[in-house]
């Protein structure tokens, strides 16, 4: 959006051309065109702060939805891999016993590590101040590891 005078057209904000001033209904004037350039400068800084703080939210709200659908589609290999250790365990086989606790642990690591990546992810979505680093981040939760 923009905001520019013109002698001959009168202020042309947002691509509408005013002769006057439009809350006030006074004509053009020096001060009133300096004024109001101002106010509208600053009340776009807000508008694009206030929208890249929408937009980091609505990332930072999908960063959670991804890993959280990936932990609980996963959390199916974890249930597993603790009912095989069960078993082993109450049929006292240790060999098995060792294998199914390296694997759990394998498992519950990969998940960690999802977390962590979401973690980090997290941190620099905080970090981001601008639009086109806005654009420039991505966070795939199954490219994560």
């Amino acid at each position: 959006m923009s905001c520019e005078y013109f002698a001959d057209k009168g202020m042309k904000i947002d691509g509408n051309y005013w002769l006057v001033h439009p809350q006030t209904g006074v004509a053009w004037n020096s001060t009133s065109i300096e004024d109001y350039k101002q106010t509208y400068e600053a009340q776009q800084i807000v508008v694009a702060e206030e929208r890249l703080k929408a937009e980091k939210a609505n990332q930072l709200a999908a960063i959670k939805e991804a890993v959280f659908n990936k932990l609980n589609d996963e959390q199916w290999r974890v249930q597993k891999a603790q009912e095989h250790l069960l078993m082993a365990e109450l049929a006292g086989d240790q060999a098995e016993i060792g294998l199914g606790k390296a694997h759990l642990a394998e498992l519950l690591e990969q998940r960690e590590q999802i977390r962590l990546a979401s973690d980090k992810a997290e941190l620099t979505l905080a970090d981001i101040s601008t639009s086109k680093e806005l654009e420039e981040f991505t966070f795939d939760v199954n490219n994560s590891l």
